[in-house]
Order: structure tokens, then sequence, then C-alpha cells
């Protein structure tokens, strides 16, 4: 294998994990004043839910994610974050990947937020407004996911919402906007320095585009 195709290699598999998902992650675990083995735990929930995503899906243009990777994390994190709420997490992420099954589909945006809903509800509480906050904000970015993927999955006859909605062309900067606001309000939550929202926002606007989606 030459060194062009490894680097090609290299950044697909960076573009699966998402790296602009990934700090805004970080910064919403800082919000909901997860500890250090939490926030561990956390983010490798996360990545073995990207990675069994990716695994089950099994995109021609994404690489392939051996099984062992995904449940290597997903163990370690349920060990690290160590909340009886990891439970919901699961099959929020169970449910999520599911999405192309209808009628799973038209709830897939729901799921999404569930599973910010039950990392924040481990730490904070399942009847915290921050909680609720989660759930509603990450609903409403994933399904602005979809509507900048609606010509892709009209092509893979994944029956989205936008899709049952009858909408017909992709809004490109949609979800890219609803990543920002996102990072903005757990960044006013956690109440630190905006140097760190500047670098977020530098590293999500930088990686956004290197994530394989055709």
């Amino acid at each position: 294998m030459d060194k062009n195709s490894i680097t090609k290699k290299i950044i697909n598999i960076l573009g699966q994990v998402r790296i602009y998902s990934l700090v805004d992650l970080i910064l919403f675990a800082y919000a909901i004043g997860a500890s250090k083995l939490e926030l561990t735990g956390i983010v490798l929930l996360h990545l073995s839910f990207l990675f069994y995503l990716e695994h089950t899906h099994k995109h021609l243009y994404r690489q392939s994610i051996p099984r062992f990777v995904w449940i290597a994390f997903g163990l370690a994190g349920i060990i690290l974050y160590s909340k009886l709420a990891v439970v919901g997490f699961i099959i929020a992420s169970i449910s999520y990947v599911r999405k192309n099954q209808s009628p799973i589909s038209f709830f897939a945006p729901l799921t999404r937020g569930f599973q910010y809903y039950f990392l924040a509800a481990g730490i904070l509480g399942f009847a915290n407004p921050i909680s609720f906050l989660a759930l509603g904000s990450m609903t409403v970015r994933n399904f602005s996911g979809d509507l900048r993927d609606i010509v892709k999955d009209q092509k893979e006859k994944n029956e989205t919402l936008p899709i049952i909605m009858g909408l017909k062309k992709d809004y490109k900067n949609v979800h890219l906007l609803a990543l920002l606001a996102t990072s903005f309000v757990w960044w006013h939550i956690a109440g630190i320095s905006i140097v760190w929202l500047f670098c977020v926002y530098l590293i999500q606007i930088f990686t956004y585009n290197i994530t394989p989606r055709k």
C-alpha cells in the first residue's frame, strides 16, 4: 500500500470519528460537570456508537470497522461512565443504528437526542432541565443532519423525516449551523473562557467536510 492510499485511509477513519461532533461532546461533558473518568467514558461510549454504526451500515465509501473495536470501546466506556443511565444510552444507540428501518427512521432524530439526555441524566438527574435541553437540542440538530442529506438518503432509500415530509433538495449548511449552536449552548452552560469556544469552532469548521458522505 503506497503512502497516498495510507493517507486517504487515515483521513477516512478520522472522518468517521466525526471530530467536529467529538469536540462538541467534550464541551457538553464539561457543561454537565462530568469528572475526568466520566468524560473519558462518555467519549468512549460515543466512539463505540459511531464504530457500531459504521460496522452495521457498511457504506462503501467508508472504511470497514471490525466488531471487536466498538465492543472494546463500549465496555471501557460503560466501566468509566459507571452510571445506570448508560442502559438508556445503549438502547437509544441501537435504535438509532436501525434508523434505516421504517418506521424507526421517523424517530431517528429523537433517539439521537435521547443519547445525550441519558448521558446528562446519569450525572445531573433524570428531571434536570439541562438533561431535557440536551434531548431537545440534539433532536433538532440530528434533524438538521437529515436535511443536509436528503438527496443521498433518497438514493439509499432511507425514509428520513424530511423525505417523509416531501422535501426534495439538500439544505447543506443547516447542520453545521446547528452544530455551532449546540456548542454555544454547552459553552454558555459550562461558563468557561470564550477562547475555548473559538478553538472548538475552528476545529469544527476545518474538520466538518472530511467525513465521507458519498
